[in-house]
């Protein structure tokens, strides 16, 4: 179902209870990561789309110059068999993911950017060169050398000049560093949600019941609400 509901530039937020990874990010939300498709989604989505074109040529010719390596994994399948269609920054760098181990978590939600084509192409790309860099444990936005998780999301839709469009996701004071933790990607949504000039539209949420054993899919009432839940699953409702 959440595969089904995706497009290539989504965002997806993700949380797996009692990580101990959880500890050092604030918020209920500890990991964020780009849907990016696969190649043959991207190229549906995109390769005919005249802006894009006009941008930036023959689509697969331009992610195999910018990106070779990175552009190949996405043709390739996971050990599992599943198709690599998730960029994510994560302990052992940023990697090409499938979908079913990305997200095999509590709970996953995924956030649509309300950007052109063009801009959601431009978001892939960068993302995409930023494959194979080492995740940062100092949790560092101010360089780009190593990523940790939610910088590549930001990064790769931050604006780059007056005339770029992309996302403005605030920054906040993490431990002595203006970093954006996953949770202000949902922040940034629930503030904004009734506003048409909103940057985020809500796409899927996945809740976990961990009482109950089970996981149902929640509406965006439900994922607004997770911005003010503590980040500890035994004092979740």
């Amino acid at each position: 179902m959440l595969f089904r509901s995706l497009e290539p530039g989504d965002i997806i937020l993700e949380r797996r209870n009692w990580y101990l990874s959880n500890i050092g990010l604030p918020g209920f939300w500890p990991h964020a990561a780009i849907f990016a498709g696969t190649q043959a989604q991207i190229l549906a989505a995109f390769a005919d789309v005249p802006a894009v074109k006009q941008a930036f040529g023959d689509l697969n010719a331009h992610f195999v110059k910018v990106a070779p390596k990175a552009w190949a994994t996405l043709a390739e399948l996971d050990a599992g068999g599943h198709a690599q269609c998730v960029l994510e920054a994560v302990s052992e760098g940023v990697v090409s993911s499938s979908i079913e181990h990305s997200c095999a978590a509590d709970y996953v939600a995924a956030l649509r950017p309300r950007l052109s084509p063009v801009t959601r192409v431009r978001a892939i790309t960068r993302a995409l060169t930023f494959w194979g860099r080492p995740y940062d444990f100092n949790f560092d936005f101010v360089t780009d050398d190593a990523v940790v998780c939610s910088e590549l999301v930001v990064k790769a839709y931050e604006r780059l000049g007056d005339d770029d469009q992309g996302l403005d996701i605030p920054y906040v004071e993490l431990v002595g560093r203006r970093a954006v933790p996953p949770t202000e990607l949902a922040r940034a949504f629930r503030d904004h949600r009734q506003s048409p000039e909103r940057q985020l539209d809500f796409v899927f949420y996945l809740e976990g019941r961990e009482v109950e054993h089970r996981a149902v899919v929640a509406d965006a009432d439900a994922l607004a609400s997770t911005c003010d839940r503590p980040k500890w699953d035994i004092v979740q409702p």
